[in-house]
């Protein structure tokens, strides 16, 4: 991701560009708030999906001149804001019903406001891919344990 994020920030291109990355909502994650409710493409009901249901929260990134930094947004965007926006900047018709009724995600963007610093992300040189803990033995903890000391000793404290 740092790389793209860095090929995005210095391209001759960087003053036309959005770039949004979220992350797929399945995996086994779940989150305290139940899954919203979204209108149901005829497709998707054909499918089998009644309920409508969009999936645990996932979380995301805006990166763009416009995009204001050190800003949280509690609005509610899901996969199909990115269609919407698409759409809406080229007055394209919707898809289904689902991005025609999705939040415009260009909606955080200040467009009265450019900014062409895009701050410089440094991503710690690993180790990565570190089992993720779990109960019981073989559960990476004590992997866990070496890491946040070798982490530690390098000045990278983990918590």
């Amino acid at each position: 991701m740092r790389d793209v994020y860095e090929a995005v920030t210095r391209s001759p291109q960087w003053n036309e560009t959005v770039l949004f990355i979220n992350f797929d909502e399945w995996g086994g994650f779940f989150d305290h708030v139940p899954p919203p409710i979204a209108a149901i493409p005829p497709i998707t009901r054909a499918a089998g999906d009644v309920d409508g249901r969009l999936g645990f929260r996932v979380p995301a990134l805006l990166v763009a001149p416009w995009a204001r930094r050190g800003v949280v947004s509690h609005r509610q965007y899901d996969h199909t804001s990115v269609l919407r926006m698409i759409e809406d900047n080229w007055g394209l018709q919707p898809l289904s019903i689902r991005d025609a009724t999705a939040a415009n995600i260009a909606d955080e963007l200040d467009y009265s406001h450019p900014r062409d610093d895009a701050p410089r992300i440094d991503v710690a040189p690993g180790p990565f891919g570190v089992p993720c803990p779990s109960e019981g033995p073989g559960n990476g903890l004590a992997e866990a344990a070496q890491l946040r000391a070798l982490a530690a000793q390098f000045g990278f404290p983990l918590p």
